[in-house]
């Protein structure tokens, strides 16, 4: 459920980075300039967070679709832009497609997350070397610890 808030987070935080571009005339006025940046990271911070859990398919269709379709009345509404017929039908195709990817994901089964087999692990790491050799073991390249000095 977290990840659907922060989501919605990600939507509300484009949405006042997209005004803040038509406030900042160009990067002319340097608050909603400032104000693009700050939404535009924290919007992908709250996108990055809800990944974890949930679809990338899904969150990025909502996260688009649903900003879009917002976008379209606050244009209407804060900005005075027409929103004809054409507008209405490509937005609500657009809202459609994003609830018709939705419904199709809650009936598939939900990857899980893999444990690695102790078995495997076993055999990735490296032999101990015995006294009956002098050369130390051959070890895979990706067997080894890169972050030892």
């Amino acid at each position: 459920m977290m990840a659907y808030v922060y989501l919605a987070a990600a939507i509300i935080f484009e949405i006042v980075g997209t005004v803040s571009m038509k406030y900042a005339a160009g990067f002319t006025k340097v608050v909603p300039s400032v104000v693009i940046f700050v939404s535009y990271g924290i919007c992908f911070v709250c996108l990055t967070v809800a990944l974890k859990t949930l679809p990338v398919s899904a969150v990025y269709a909502i996260w688009a679709g649903v900003g879009t379709a917002i976008m379209a009345v606050v244009g209407l509404i804060m900005f005075g832009e027409p929103l004809p017929l054409q507008k209405i039908l490509a937005t609500s195709l657009i809202i459609l497609g994003v609830v018709m990817l939705n419904y199709s994901g809650k009936h598939q089964q939900q990857p899980k997350e893999e444990i690695a087999d102790a078995n495997v692990v076993k055999e990735l790491r490296a032999p101990a070397a015995t006294a009956e050799t002098s050369q130390p073991s051959q070890v895979p390249l990706a067997a080894t610890n890169r972050n030892s000095g």
